[in-house]
């Protein structure tokens, strides 16, 4: 993000480098080839993102939260970030009032007071 204020392109670039490198490392014997290393390194991008997507939604670009959003029906919408918010990653900004109805047997949740 030194270069390029686009964090798309950026993360983009940064996680095709990783995957240059490693093919690199694999030619040069530097590393050991892995038969499905591709596809580990390409799940660890998308947990990264799904990671920030669940933990910190506030700082996706809004076009790509719609677009999750919209992917998902808007599941990532219906998570209880409030649990998340003791950990200080401020999880719920984006949703403040969100509780979802939970099923009391199951569970002894409750809505916290609005105060």
């Amino acid at each position: 993000m030194l270069f390029y204020k686009s964090t798309t392109i950026t993360l983009y670039l940064g996680w095709k480098l990783l995957e240059i490198l490693y093919f690199k490392g694999i030619d040069r014997g530097w590393l050991p080839y892995f038969r499905w290393g591709d596809t580990i390194l390409y799940a660890l991008s998308t947990t990264f993102i799904f990671h920030a997507a669940v933990v910190e939604p506030h700082n996706i670009r809004p076009t790509y939260w719609k677009f999750l959003l919209k992917l998902t029906s808007n599941k990532f919408a219906e998570m209880n970030r409030r649990l998340l918010d003791p950990f200080g990653c401020q999880s719920s900004r984006l949703y403040p009032d969100f509780w979802p109805k939970y099923d009391p047997r199951y569970t002894d949740l409750k809505a916290p007071s609005m105060s």
